[in-house]
C-alpha cells in the first residue's frame, strides 16, 4: 500500500470513529453496533472469513475460550507458572501468556490440551532490532510456543517511520513462517488515533493475526474499548483485536468484546472464569487466518 493511500485510508477511519462516537453508538456499554470493516477497499482486497465482528458469529464459545491467562511478572517462580497452567486447564483458557524462559515448560504442561502457549518478543519496550525480534520469535517456537505477542516499535510510530514499523513486524511473521501466530502490542494508550489506525493497517499488510492493545507495563495505560473499537476498524473483521492491560473484571472482558475484542489477556482469568466463564458473549466474531484455528470448546463452564 502506498503511503499517501495509507494516509488516506488512516482519516478516513479515523473519521468514521468519530462519527460513530458522535451520533451516540458508543462502545461502553452492552450493546454495541457493529464496527464496519474500514472503508471500501481498506481491506486490501481480503474477504471477511466470517461475519463481521459485533454481530453474530459461531455460538457455544464460553467467556473463557477469549482469555490469555497471563503472567509476565520478572519474579514469577515455577510453582507459579505450573500453578497457572493447571488453571488454563480447568478453565478453558484460549492460552497462557508467559516470559520466553518458560515456553518449555508451559509447552510440557499444557501437551494434548487445546490452550495455545504464548509469549512474548520485543517486551516491554519495543525496542529490540527487528533482527533480535526475529530470533526471539524462532527460539521460542522451537521451544514449544504457538503465539508471539510482540512489541511494535514504538518510537519509529511516534516519529511516523512507517516503512521501519512494518519493516519490523514483518520480521517476526516471516520468522513465525506460518508455524505461530503473531499479535503486535501497539501500546495504545501512548498513541493518537491516526498513529493507532496507521499502525494497525500496517500490521495488517504485514500479515499479523492480531493486533493488540497494551504490555500492560507502560505508564501511560492499558486497553479501554475505545481503543479496541477503532483497532477493530482499522483491521477490519479478518484480522484479531487483544485488550490486555487492566482488564480485570467479567464486566471490563464483555465491554472489550462488545467492542471487538475476540481475545482478553489478563492476569485475573480464573476471577472473570469463575463469575461469568459460562456466559457466551453476545458478540463473537469470527477471526480465521491460514494455517490456524482457535480450539472450540468442548463445554461451557
Amino acid at each position: 500500500m502506498k503511503p499517501e493511500e495509507l494516509e488516506e485510508l488512516a482519516r478516513r477511519v479515523v473519521a468514521a470513529y468519530l462519527e460513530s462516537v458522535e451520533s451516540g453508538g458508543g462502545v461502553s456499554g452492552g450493546e454495541a453496533s457493529s464496527p464496519p470493516g474500514g472503508p471500501e477497499g481498506a481491506d486490501g482486497g481480503r474477504s471477511a472469513a466470517g461475519p463481521a465482528p459485533g454481530r453474530s458469529g459461531a455460538r457455544g464459545k464460553p467467556l473463557s475460550r477469549y482469555i490469555d491467562h497471563t503472567l509476565l511478572r520478572p519474579t514469577a517462580t515455577a510453582a507459579e507458572i505450573d500453578k497457572l497452567c493447571r488453571e488454563a486447564r480447568e478453565y478453558g483458557f484460549a492460552a497462557v501468556c508467559v516470559n520466553p524462559v518458560w515456553v518449555e515448560r508451559c509447552a510440557g504442561e499444557l501437551a494434548g490440551s487445546d490452550v495455545a502457549v504464548a509469549t512474548v518478543v520485543g517486551f516491554p519496550l519495543g525496542a529490540s532490532t527487528s533482527r533480535v525480534k526475529a530470533l526471539e520469535a524462532e527460539d521460542a517456537i522451537e521451544r514449544g510456543a504457538t503465539e508471539l505477542d510482540m512489541v511494535a516499535a514504538l518510537g519509529k510510530i511516534k516519529e511516523a517511520d512507517w516503512a521501519a514499523v512494518e519493516a519490523d513486524v514483518r520480521a517476526v511473521v516471516e520468522a513465525a513462517a506460518g508455524r505461530a501466530a503473531v499479535k503486535v502490542i501497539l501500546e495504545t494508550a501512548a498513541l493518537e488515533p491516526m498513529e493507532i489506525v496507521r499502525a494497525a493497517m500496517l500490521c495488517r499488510e504485514a500479515g499479523a493475526q492480531y493486533v493488540k492493545t497494551s504490555t500492560g507495563f507502560h505508564p501511560a495505560g492499558g486497553a479501554t474499548a475505545e481503543a479496541v473499537a477503532l483497532l477493530r476498524l482499522a483491521v477490519g473483521p479478518t484480522v484479531g483485536v487483544k485488550a490486555s492491560g487492566g482488564v480485570r473484571t467479567c464486566e471490563d472482558a464483555l465491554r472489550m468484546i462488545a467492542a471487538g475484542a475476540t481475545r482478553i489477556g489478563t492476569s485475573s482469568g480464573v476471577e472473570i472464569a469463575a463469575s461469568c466463564g459460562h456466559v457466551v458473549p453476545q458478540f463473537d466474531p469470527v477471526v480465521h487466518w491460514p494455517g490456524h484455528l482457535p480450539p472450540e470448546p468442548t463445554a461451557d463452564r
